[in-house]
């Protein structure tokens, strides 16, 4: 505080700022100390009260009054006391990236939180918040008390975690499209960009370096924030994937000469394959059977993932397509997996059942089980049975 009235230079500019929000306003007369005796117990610092003399001065000492607007200078720092009227109802605000204090304040204005946007500015500026108010979506109130507004905008948004899950079998494209649309703005093309055209290399042992991630990128029920990135998500299905995997006894596996990534391959086929659980290990056999005597696997759902389009039903000409996962045309396992195994497929590819079916086809029933036969013959006649 001046004692002689002369004024602090530091408080003009914010004065003459306050002023100007002020013009359109009745000008009010300078209030008065309540009496010489009770203004001399106050502090020499005390600005509030300082008396006729300050009053009529002019200088640094004496109140600034204007809509509610007061200036006062406590400890040689300014503070600006926002006017603000009943706590009002809660308002989304949205602070777009890259927002300077001017555009924040504006914003928070036009949402009714601030009753005046440039006094807003000067405070938060005068107290050290010029550059630390964080984007992105607040649930605010209107009039919201400053020291609460200020510290929500410095913390930055809490987001509510969303829980997304990727079924079982689901591939890369199909989980990319559900993705895109259960998260506000994550980006399906980033998620393909990362997991198909430059891929991240996993760690899993027979894995090809640049190949596509399907079949790694693990289905499961997964508590995301909205800002998650595609790089984030895909890291978090391969770190799932990896887990999932050290859980599969892999020894049955080792002695055929199949790597974690081959009983992954399986796997793939076996939950496109199968829609009764119990089932599992018996569509693995005939893949294992199958693949020990050199037989083609002859698996509709490799033709499927080869064709630019889905299809339920096949026809004979489809089983003509020429690409390296027509498991028709081609014998042994195809280059990558056709989806996104889950444990129970995983472990049903590691560890086959003790079978010596070659060969099965859908009852056709509605039960969505399968004929399964260790002969061709067998075979047609399940095939003739299931066509009744």
């Amino acid at each position: 505080m001046d004692p002689d009235g002369k004024g602090d230079p530091r408080l003009g500019d914010a004065e003459e700022r306050l002023q100007q929000l002020g013009r359109q306003d009745e000008q009010r007369p300078c209030e008065r100390a309540p009496a010489e005796a009770d203004r001399a117990q106050r502090p020499r610092g005390d600005v509030m009260g300082a008396g006729p003399a300050a009053c009529a001065s002019g200088s640094s000492s004496r109140s600034v009054r204007g809509s509610g607007r007061l200036v006062r200078r406590r400890l040689g720092l300014l503070q600006v006391v926002l006017p603000h009227g009943k706590l009002g109802g809660k308002v989304h605000v949205t602070i777009p990236p890259g927002a300077t204090l001017n555009t924040i304040a504006e914003i928070l204005q036009q949402k009714g939180v601030v009753p005046r946007a440039r006094a807003f500015e000067i405070r938060a500026s005068g107290d050290g918040h010029g550059t630390d108010l964080r984007a992105g979506t607040y649930v605010l109130r209107q009039n919201e008390p400053y020291d609460q507004l200020v510290a929500t905008l410095a913390a930055g948004p809490q987001q509510a975690a969303i829980k997304v899950t990727i079924p079982e079998g689901f591939t890369v494209a199909q989980a990319a499209a559900m993705l895109a649309k259960t998260i506000p703005g994550f980006s399906a093309e980033s998620y393909l960009e990362l997991a198909v055209k430059h891929p991240i290399a996993p760690k899993v042992v027979g894995y090809t370096p640049g190949r596509t991630l399907e079949g790694l990128l693990f289905p499961a029920t997964y508590d995301v924030l909205p800002s998650v990135t595609a790089r984030q998500f895909i890291e978090r299905q391969l770190a799932a994937c990896k887990n999932a995997l050290a859980q599969v006894d892999l020894s049955r596996a080792r002695k055929a000469n199949l790597t974690p990534y081959d009983v992954t391959i399986i796997a793939s086929m076996v939950e496109r394959e199968v829609e009764v659980p119990s089932e599992r290990p018996l569509v693995a056999a005939v893949i294992w059977n199958r693949l020990h005597k050199g037989m083609p696997l002859q698996i509709d759902a490799t033709v499927e993932y080869a064709l630019p389009q889905y299809k339920p039903v096949l026809t004979y000409q489809d089983l003509k397509i020429q690409s390296p996962y027509n498991t028709y045309l081609h014998a042994g396992l195809p280059p990558t997996p056709i989806a996104n195994p889950g444990a129970a497929s995983l472990k049903a590819a590691a560890g086959p059942a003790n079978v010596d079916y070659l060969y099965y086809v859908a009852r056709n029933d509605g039960s969505g089980r399968h004929y399964f036969s260790s002969t061709y013959s067998q075979f047609l006649a399940d095939k003739q049975k299931a066509a009744q």
